[in-house]
């Protein structure tokens, strides 16, 4: 897999001598350098990101994160190291300039390409897979990003007929599969979820998608409760019909992740597509 268990640290480590004397202070300049490979390591790897997702991915637990984002999100960009656009509702989204690009990658011996070309697409929708795959890596845990699925530099781009919007891997190889609704998909799409759940879900089942790593789960993470209701119908439909079994329809996570228009996430609320959705409407 490319690059997609490697993942930048926020801090140096803070040593202690052989001899018990004082612990050993970081130098502050290596510490601002490692913060800015890690925000162009990260901008690589998910195409584009708001200063509010720089701040949760690179200082996830300081209390100046979004100042000391901007800070040096605006020094990367006056050495033309990233490139902003606007976005749609107001703000800016960071990309790699080709110099930052060529810089990553003699630094870190990443394949990092320029941000030039990239289209912003769907900014709530990807805003919704950045934040659910950000909440993931604030957890310890490994991601394969949209961005990196869309542009060929995941594990998969596309398992029966779906290309994912995001990963989420486990230590053991066990993968989530990321699909994230913003709106009211036609049925045609619907069924292309359940039927991706439906072949490649289930206790027996042990679907490879890439050698180490194995399809285990599902999350469908609405912006919206509509979005999530219609996706629950078809689920419910397949249940009813016996496309799906009970256990099939418990590896599907449901989670209700608000966008605002400046992309901030509000409070998300998780549960599960079995026990929390269709049982109570079966029963």
């Amino acid at each position: 897999m490319n690059d997609t268990d490697t993942f930048p640290t926020a801090v140096l480590p803070t040593g202690r001598p052989a001899d018990d004397s004082e612990p050993v202070t970081p130098d502050k300049r290596l510490i601002g350098e490692r913060n800015r490979t890690d925000v162009l390591t990260w901008l690589s790897r998910f195409g584009w990101l708001t200063s509010r997702m720089t701040a949760a991915l690179v200082w996830p637990n300081a209390a100046q994160a979004q100042a000391m984002a901007r800070r040096t999100l605006t020094a990367l960009a006056s050495e033309k190291l990233i490139m902003s656009r606007p976005l749609t509702k107001g703000g800016a989204a960071y990309l790699l300039s080709a110099k930052g690009a060529r810089l990553l990658s003699e630094q870190t011996g990443l394949n990092a390409e320029s941000g030039n070309a990239l289209a912003l697409g769907n900014q709530t929708h990807r805003a919704c897979s950045n934040w659910h795959l950000i909440h993931a890596v604030q957890q310890g845990l490994a991601i394969v990003t949209e961005h990196e699925i869309a542009s060929g530099r995941g594990p998969c781009r596309v398992l029966k007929g779906k290309q994912a919007d995001g990963l989420i891997v486990a230590v053991d190889g066990a993968c989530t599969w990321l699909e994230c609704e913003n709106s009211a998909k036609s049925r045609p799409e619907r069924h292309k979820t359940v039927a991706l759940v439906q072949e490649c879900l289930g206790a027996e089942r042990q679907v490879e998608i890439a050698p180490g790593l194995w399809l285990a789960r599902l999350a469908v993470v609405a912006t919206n409760a509509e979005a999530l209701r219609w996706m629950a119908a078809s689920f419910l439909d397949a249940h009813r019909s016996g496309l799906l079994r009970d256990s099939q329809v418990a590896d599907v996570d449901v989670c209700l992740l608000p966008i605002s228009e400046s992309l901030v996430p509000g409070d998300a609320v998780e549960g599960n597509m079995w026990w929390q959705i269709l049982l109570p409407a079966l029963c």
